[in-house]
């Protein structure tokens, strides 16, 4: 696996929030890695990223953004 360019992280994880704002009711890991056309672990790797940056948060099995 290569390296990532230098922003592309921060876009991937933008990518993820821009589409938990459209879906007010939350996502599924597996939903967010469809939608976005990604493996369930690289979504996974990101919602971690971004849940450890208090940007999103886990209920139950859904995804949500933080208010």
């Amino acid at each position: 696996m290569g390296r990532l360019m230098k922003n592309e992280k921060q876009r991937k994880r933008n990518q993820i929030l821009i589409l938990l704002h459209r879906c007010i009711l939350g996502l599924r890991e597996s939903e967010i890695a469809e939608e976005l056309g990604w493996e369930r672990r690289t979504a996974n790797n990101y919602l971690r990223d971004l849940k450890k940056q208090g940007q999103v948060y886990k209920d139950g099995r859904v995804w949500q953004v933080e208010e």
